[in-house]
């Protein structure tokens, strides 16, 4: 039995280009709107100082 064929619109290439101008511009849109995520994690807060035991002390 015989497939119908799809006749499209445009060709190949111009869909490859539109999708690429799509990607560009969100990665555009995700540079300007999201929270950048930094390489390097941010430096913890320095751990309190153990406070000394009182036991054995006279």
């Amino acid at each position: 039995m015989p497939q119908p064929t799809t006749v499209t619109r445009y060709p190949a290439d111009w869909h490859a280009l539109e999708a690429a101008d799509e990607r560009a511009w969100l990665d555009d849109w995700a540079r300007l709107h999201l929270i950048p995520v930094t390489a390097q994690p941010e430096p913890e807060a320095a751990a309190p100082a153990p406070v000394p035991s009182l036991a054995g002390r006279h």
